[in-house]
Protein backbone atom coordinates (compact mmCIF):
# COMPACT_ATOMS: atom_id res chain seq x y z
CA UNK A 1 0.00 0.00 0.00
CA UNK A 2 1.24 3.52 -0.85
CA UNK A 3 2.56 5.17 2.20
CA UNK A 4 1.18 8.49 2.39
CA UNK A 5 -2.45 6.07 1.27
CA UNK A 6 -1.84 4.49 4.53
CA UNK A 7 -1.38 7.12 6.87
CA UNK A 8 -4.70 9.07 5.43
CA UNK A 9 -6.38 5.94 5.76
CA UNK A 10 -5.22 5.30 9.56
CA UNK A 11 -6.62 8.73 10.53
CA UNK A 12 -9.76 8.76 8.50
CA UNK A 13 -10.74 5.06 9.42
CA UNK A 14 -10.06 6.19 13.03
CA UNK A 15 -12.63 9.26 12.85
CA UNK A 16 -14.95 7.07 11.17
CA UNK A 17 -14.75 4.58 14.33
CA UNK A 18 -15.21 7.22 16.80
CA UNK A 19 -18.76 8.47 14.65
CA UNK A 20 -19.92 4.87 14.62
CA UNK A 21 -19.28 4.11 18.06
CA UNK A 22 -21.51 7.20 19.15
CA UNK A 23 -23.80 5.84 16.67
CA UNK A 24 -23.43 2.45 18.83
CA UNK A 25 -24.19 4.26 22.08
CA UNK A 26 -27.18 5.65 20.69
CA UNK A 27 -28.56 2.46 19.83
CA UNK A 28 -27.96 0.58 22.91
CA UNK A 29 -29.18 3.53 25.15
CA UNK A 30 -32.01 3.27 23.29
CA UNK A 31 -32.45 -0.12 23.49
CA UNK A 32 -30.84 -0.97 27.28
CA UNK A 33 -31.90 2.29 29.32
CA UNK A 34 -30.05 0.49 32.73
CA UNK A 35 -26.60 0.22 30.71
CA UNK A 36 -24.42 3.13 31.73
CA UNK A 37 -22.96 5.99 29.74
CA UNK A 38 -20.60 5.39 27.31
CA UNK A 39 -20.37 1.59 27.67
CA UNK A 40 -22.01 1.27 24.14
CA UNK A 41 -19.35 3.57 22.59
CA UNK A 42 -16.57 1.98 24.50
CA UNK A 43 -18.22 -1.14 22.90
CA UNK A 44 -18.29 -0.19 19.45
CA UNK A 45 -15.10 1.17 19.57
CA UNK A 46 -13.67 -2.64 20.85
CA UNK A 47 -15.48 -4.38 18.26
CA UNK A 48 -14.91 -1.88 15.52
CA UNK A 49 -10.63 -2.22 16.43
CA UNK A 50 -10.51 -5.77 16.98
CA UNK A 51 -11.90 -6.37 13.23
CA UNK A 52 -9.96 -3.53 11.59
CA UNK A 53 -6.46 -5.20 13.41
CA UNK A 54 -7.54 -8.34 11.88
CA UNK A 55 -8.12 -7.34 8.92
CA UNK A 56 -5.28 -5.13 8.09
CA UNK A 57 -3.28 -7.61 9.68
CA UNK A 58 -3.89 -10.29 7.72
CA UNK A 59 -3.21 -8.13 4.46
CA UNK A 60 0.17 -7.18 6.23
CA UNK A 61 -0.62 -3.76 6.08
CA UNK A 62 -0.04 -3.35 9.57
CA UNK A 63 2.01 -5.44 12.16
CA UNK A 64 0.39 -6.31 15.62
CA UNK A 65 1.78 -7.82 18.39
CA UNK A 66 0.27 -9.25 21.48
CA UNK A 67 3.08 -10.82 23.40
CA UNK A 68 3.46 -11.69 26.85
CA UNK A 69 5.71 -9.17 29.47
CA UNK A 70 7.99 -10.20 32.44
CA UNK A 71 6.91 -8.53 35.61
CA UNK A 72 10.03 -6.51 36.13
CA UNK A 73 9.68 -5.18 32.09
CA UNK A 74 6.48 -3.21 33.66
CA UNK A 75 8.21 -1.60 36.40
CA UNK A 76 8.85 1.63 34.78
CA UNK A 77 5.82 1.84 32.11
CA UNK A 78 3.81 1.61 35.13
CA UNK A 79 6.01 3.58 37.79
CA UNK A 80 5.77 6.48 34.97
CA UNK A 81 1.69 6.21 34.46
CA UNK A 82 1.34 6.25 38.36
CA UNK A 83 3.57 9.07 38.55
CA UNK A 84 1.58 11.07 35.76
CA UNK A 85 -1.47 10.38 37.52
CA UNK A 86 -0.16 11.69 40.69
CA UNK A 87 0.36 15.18 38.60
CA UNK A 88 -3.02 14.61 37.40
CA UNK A 89 -4.55 14.61 40.84
CA UNK A 90 -2.92 17.52 42.50
CA UNK A 91 -4.91 19.39 39.84
CA UNK A 92 -8.18 19.59 41.50
CA UNK A 93 -6.18 21.27 44.66
CA UNK A 94 -5.60 23.99 42.71
CA UNK A 95 -8.73 24.28 40.14
CA UNK A 96 -11.22 22.69 42.48
CA UNK A 97 -11.87 18.93 41.97
CA UNK A 98 -14.75 17.99 39.53
CA UNK A 99 -15.87 14.13 38.78
CA UNK A 100 -16.53 12.53 35.61
CA UNK A 101 -20.27 12.68 34.99
CA UNK A 102 -20.55 9.09 33.43
CA UNK A 103 -18.28 7.49 36.15
CA UNK A 104 -19.95 8.75 39.21
CA UNK A 105 -22.92 7.09 38.04
CA UNK A 106 -21.60 3.89 38.22
CA UNK A 107 -20.34 1.24 41.07
CA UNK A 108 -16.74 0.60 41.50
CA UNK A 109 -17.57 -3.16 40.12
CA UNK A 110 -18.98 -1.07 37.02
CA UNK A 111 -15.85 0.95 36.98
CA UNK A 112 -13.59 -2.07 37.22
CA UNK A 113 -15.63 -3.55 34.09
CA UNK A 114 -16.20 -0.70 31.87
CA UNK A 115 -13.11 1.78 32.41
CA UNK A 116 -10.59 0.02 33.66
CA UNK A 117 -11.04 -3.03 31.18
CA UNK A 118 -13.06 -2.43 28.51
CA UNK A 119 -12.09 1.03 27.88
CA UNK A 120 -8.43 0.46 28.64
CA UNK A 121 -8.57 -2.29 25.65
CA UNK A 122 -11.11 -0.39 23.00
CA UNK A 123 -9.32 2.61 23.11
CA UNK A 124 -5.96 0.88 22.65
CA UNK A 125 -6.34 -1.14 19.80
CA UNK A 126 -8.23 1.76 18.27
CA UNK A 127 -4.91 4.33 18.62
CA UNK A 128 -2.20 1.85 19.15
CA UNK A 129 -3.12 -1.43 17.82
CA UNK A 130 -4.19 0.18 14.76
CA UNK A 131 -3.82 4.06 14.45
CA UNK A 132 0.26 4.18 15.59
CA UNK A 133 0.80 1.18 13.17
CA UNK A 134 -1.00 2.36 10.66
CA UNK A 135 0.99 5.82 10.87
CA UNK A 136 4.39 3.41 10.97
CA UNK A 137 5.63 4.88 7.45
CA UNK A 138 6.78 8.12 9.29
CA UNK A 139 7.99 6.48 11.85
CA UNK A 140 11.98 7.43 10.90
CA UNK A 141 10.33 11.37 12.19
CA UNK A 142 9.96 12.71 15.41
CA UNK A 143 11.86 14.45 18.08
CA UNK A 144 14.39 13.43 20.63
CA UNK A 145 13.89 14.40 24.52
CA UNK A 146 17.27 13.54 26.54
CA UNK A 147 17.71 9.98 25.59
CA UNK A 148 13.98 9.54 24.71
CA UNK A 149 12.85 9.70 21.03
CA UNK A 150 9.37 10.26 20.50
CA UNK A 151 8.42 9.35 17.03
CA UNK A 152 5.65 10.85 14.52
CA UNK A 153 3.75 8.02 14.84
CA UNK A 154 3.59 7.91 18.95
CA UNK A 155 2.96 11.39 19.10
CA UNK A 156 0.13 11.75 16.23
CA UNK A 157 -1.32 8.85 18.04
CA UNK A 158 -1.34 10.44 21.31
CA UNK A 159 -2.61 13.60 20.51
CA UNK A 160 -5.83 12.27 18.74
CA UNK A 161 -6.33 10.08 21.43
CA UNK A 162 -6.35 12.86 23.88
CA UNK A 163 -8.13 15.03 21.62
CA UNK A 164 -11.10 12.54 21.82
CA UNK A 165 -11.72 13.22 25.00
CA UNK A 166 -13.77 16.47 23.87
CA UNK A 167 -16.24 14.20 23.14
CA UNK A 168 -16.93 14.20 27.46
CA UNK A 169 -18.42 17.61 27.02
CA UNK A 170 -22.11 16.14 25.32
CA UNK A 171 -21.60 14.02 29.08
CA UNK A 172 -22.19 17.16 30.61
CA UNK A 173 -19.05 17.99 31.62
CA UNK A 174 -17.50 21.13 32.30
CA UNK A 175 -14.87 22.47 29.75
CA UNK A 176 -12.55 22.89 32.63
CA UNK A 177 -12.51 19.63 33.52
CA UNK A 178 -12.82 18.29 29.71
CA UNK A 179 -9.77 20.39 28.91
CA UNK A 180 -7.44 18.80 31.87
CA UNK A 181 -8.67 15.49 30.76
CA UNK A 182 -7.65 16.19 27.29
CA UNK A 183 -3.90 16.96 28.36
CA UNK A 184 -3.73 14.24 30.60
CA UNK A 185 -5.21 11.74 27.89
CA UNK A 186 -2.45 13.31 25.45
CA UNK A 187 0.53 12.37 28.21
CA UNK A 188 -0.90 9.36 28.54
CA UNK A 189 -1.23 7.98 25.35
CA UNK A 190 2.15 9.06 24.70
CA UNK A 191 3.51 6.94 27.32
CA UNK A 192 0.93 4.02 26.16
CA UNK A 193 2.38 4.70 22.05
CA UNK A 194 6.34 5.10 23.42
CA UNK A 195 6.76 1.54 25.25
CA UNK A 196 4.52 -0.14 22.24
CA UNK A 197 6.60 0.94 19.97
CA UNK A 198 10.24 0.56 22.10
CA UNK A 199 9.34 -3.04 22.65
CA UNK A 200 7.10 -3.88 19.25
CA UNK A 201 4.25 -5.15 21.85
CA UNK A 202 0.96 -3.92 22.22
CA UNK A 203 0.93 -5.70 25.71
CA UNK A 204 2.91 -2.36 27.35
CA UNK A 205 0.34 0.26 25.91
CA UNK A 206 -2.55 -1.54 27.13
CA UNK A 207 -1.02 -2.25 30.49
CA UNK A 208 -0.10 1.68 30.76
CA UNK A 209 -4.17 2.49 30.08
CA UNK A 210 -5.24 0.28 32.62
CA UNK A 211 -2.85 1.19 35.03
CA UNK A 212 -3.92 4.61 34.52
CA UNK A 213 -7.45 4.15 34.89
CA UNK A 214 -7.00 1.77 37.93
CA UNK A 215 -5.06 4.26 39.53
CA UNK A 216 -7.66 6.40 39.06
CA UNK A 217 -10.23 4.40 40.42
CA UNK A 218 -8.02 3.94 43.51
CA UNK A 219 -7.25 7.43 44.01
CA UNK A 220 -11.04 8.77 43.68
CA UNK A 221 -11.83 6.51 46.31
CA UNK A 222 -9.29 7.36 48.70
Amino acid sequence: MNKKLKIFLGIFITFIVLVLSSVFEILIKSNIDSIPTGVGSQLGILIISILLINIFSKKRIIEFNFKKVKLQQLILPIGLTVFLLLIRQLIPLVLGNEEHPAVVSMSIVQQLLFIVGLASLGEELLFRGFLQNMLNPIKSCGINLYKIRLSLPVIISGILFGLMHFALIGTGASFRFVIQIVIFGIFLGTIAGYFQEKHNNFTYAFIVHMTANFSGLIFSLI
